[in-house]
């Protein structure tokens, strides 16, 4: 009787000499699972916008999918970052939500959405420096031309008039 081998390399193509590169180049920290595939900024963007659409409909576990595979594509992508995020805001999942503009934020000190989402994260938790990620967006955007600095720019705006008002209720008892 003779025992049957499967030889696993038979069946296998050989990559090419390129492919090979990436590859070697993606296992060294090099570039990310998105570059080894060839994504292109524009293809990102198109899949960015599609997770973006979903969590506007409400679709936060399809958005939720989307963003968590552009993170392991491309774990620099600040934007996909920041987006994953909110979502996870937006599913109540704090830590995790707060691990993603932390990110974001290392990768890209300016990014708005991060720095008002994580401002505001960190005000709910009583801390009181998420007021230096509100007030970082909204210079950032000083024209109001985003929603993220608009939002930090309204946030600051209630949290001043609320502190006046404790402050002027305060003197009156005086």
């Amino acid at each position: 009787m003779t025992a049957n081998v499967i030889n696993l390399n038979d069946h296998r193509r050989a990559l090419d000499k390129a492919t090979r590169q990436k590859m070697r180049r993606f296992l060294n920290n090099e570039i990310t699972w998105a570059e080894v595939e060839g994504m292109t900024f524009e293809q990102a963007q198109q899949i960015g916008k599609l997770g973006c659409d979903l969590a506007a409909k409400g679709r936060l576990q399809d958005a939720r999918i989307i963003f968590e595979g552009m993170v392991a594509g491309n774990p620099k992508d600040t934007s996909a970052q920041a987006a994953l995020g909110t979502v996870y805001q937006r599913l109540n999942r704090k830590d995790d939500a707060r691990v993603c503009y932390d990110r974001a934020i290392e990768l890209y000190e300016d990014n708005i959405i991060a720095l008002a989402n994580r401002g505001e994260l960190k005000l709910r938790a009583g801390e009181a420096d998420g007021l230096a990620d509100l007030t970082r967006a909204a210079q950032i955007d000083q024209k109001g031309l985003t929603a993220a600095g608009r939002r930090a720019r309204a946030l600051l705006k209630f949290l001043l008039e609320r502190a006046a008002a404790a402050a002027g209720k305060q003197a009156a008892t005086r």
